[in-house]
């Protein structure tokens, strides 16, 4: 279990000191080697004590049964130059001041790599500086950290920038840091946004995404090899017996559909069982769902069998409503004929018709020609 951080003032001797051999790489015994996609290496002078005692895993590294315990030389290939010489930069001193200065890229990579090599002091110095910023974030920045979150699995973080999407939530669906989401992730993503976008909407963005990530093609290549294995075994058949080839067609057509299950993917099916496809209109499933290449023939006749009871319901259910509406008035009415009062007594009087005031009774203005 690491020791570190030293819990001092900035200015005591023992960080100073801490410092300044960082800098002067003095009497150091390991080397960390950073090697980059191009090929190129950045090395770094080292002190196996201060890594060791900083992370539990450098600790296993340098001092357990591994062959960096006897040659001094780490090789990481996870990181990039930079954010090593920062991260061995903290590491040396634990100087919360710098990560101040630091760009929102800088630190979401430090956290990660914090979190990924057991360095807590780093991890929890980042997300205090990160959270710190958060009012500051554009939309874009938020998603990387909801997703840095999922990446540390940090329950409390996760929480607390979920509430922070749903409370500043704008369309998401031209922000590429949606795609990129692993499949949790996004589906954590879709989950939190259930409220603030419609159900049409919500698989117009989950139909994105699987295309972003190139699904879609995975599940047409499965249908080509469905269709490749079933000529081979057609051309394979003889034409003079027509037994042989009627008893080898059924075994055709269950091997395809195992190449089917077997090629799609099964989180496919657990993002599509996050949509209420009984939420949606006839014209937004046809344009929507209706289109797709993600949902079976199967499947699509059971949502629209669903939708179309849904409709039914609604309309029976308008027409119970407007059935029971009482008559506009049941008031008593004056009514003048000839020049004579006629009184006109209502119909099927309501229970609580009887307790209303009594209206105003208005008369027409009498002509001169009326019998008195």
């Amino acid at each position: 279990m690491s020791i570190w951080p030293i819990r001092t003032s900035p200015n005591s001797r023992p960080r100073s000191c801490l410092v300044e051999l960082g800098r002067s790489s003095r009497h150091t015994d390991c080397t960390f080697i950073i090697e980059e996609e191009g090929g190129s290496n950045q090395s770094f002078a080292c002190h196996k004590l201060l890594f060791s005692c900083a992370s539990d895993v450098f600790d296993r590294m340098l001092y357990g049964d591994y062959s960096e315990s006897t040659s001094g030389v780490v090789r990481l290939n996870d990181v990039q130059p930079d954010i090593f010489e920062k991260f061995r930069d903290y590491i040396y001193g634990y100087e919360y001041d710098k990560l101040q200065k630091y760009e929102f890229d800088t630190l979401i990579r430090l956290c990660e790599f914090g979190n990924k090599y057991l360095v807590q002091s780093l991890e929890e110095d980042c997300v205090k500086e990160l959270l710190t910023r958060k009012n500051t974030f554009d939309m874009g920045e938020l998603l990387r950290l909801f997703q840095c979150a999922h990446r540390m699995n940090r329950k409390s973080l996760i929480e607390q920038m979920a509430w922070e999407l749903k409370c500043t939530f704008k369309n998401t669906m031209d922000h590429s840091g949606v795609y990129e989401f692993s499949c949790d992730v996004f589906k954590h993503y879709i989950e939190v946004i259930a409220s603030k976008i419609s159900e049409a909407d919500r698989f117009r963005l989950l139909e994105m995404y699987l295309k972003y990530n190139n699904i879609e093609e995975v599940e047409n290549m499965a249908q080509v090899a469905i269709v490749d294995a079933t000529e081979t075994t057609t051309s394979t058949t003889t034409t003079d017996d027509a037994e042989t080839e009627e008893s080898e067609l059924p075994s055709t057509s269950n091997s395809g559909i195992v190449i089917k299950e077997e090629k799609k993917p099964s989180y496919v099916a657990d993002l599509i069982g996050l949509i209420d496809f009984g939420k949606l209109s006839p014209k937004e499933f046809y344009e929507g769902p209706g289109k797709c290449g993600f949902l079976s023939l199967a499947e699509k006749y059971e949502h629209m069998y669903q939708i179309a009871k849904n409709c039914v319901s609604a309309r029976d259910e308008h027409q119970l409503t407007t059935d029971q509406t009482p008559p506009l008035s049941e008031s008593r009415r004056i009514v003048t004929l000839g020049g004579s009062f006629t009184r006109e007594h209502p119909t099927a009087t309501s229970l609580t018709s009887q307790y209303l005031p009594r209206p105003i009774r208005r008369y027409r203005a009498w002509s001169a020609h009326c019998d008195i």
